[in-house]
C-alpha cells in the first residue's frame, strides 16, 4: 500500500478513565484521594498513533482497518 508495509499489533492501546457512572465527579475525586472506591471504570482504546520504522508502519488492527479504508488502493 503506497510503498509501506503495515504491521498490525494489538498491543498499542491507551487506558482511559470512564467517569460517566460517577454522580458527582468533584466528590468522587476527593473521596478517591482518601482511598474510597469509586465507580470509575478503566477502558482500553486503540492508540491513534502510527509508529513508522523505515518503510514499515506499526499500528493497532482497528487503526489499520481505518487506514486501509481511507487510503485508496494503489494497484
Amino acid at each position: 500500500m503506497i510503498g509501506f508495509q503495515i504491521i498490525e499489533n494489538p498491543l498499542p492501546v491507551d487506558t482511559i478513565e470512564d467517569w460517566s457512572r460517577v454522580r458527582s465527579p468533584a466528590r468522587a475525586r476527593r473521596r478517591r484521594k482518601l482511598g474510597h472506591p469509586q465507580r470509575i471504570e478503566m477502558v482500553t482504546v486503540p492508540k491513534k498513533e502510527v509508529f513508522a520504522f523505515g518503510d514499515k508502519l506499526v499500528m493497532h488492527p482497528e487503526m489499520a482497518a481505518e487506514f486501509r479504508r481511507r487510503v485508496p488502493n494503489q494497484d
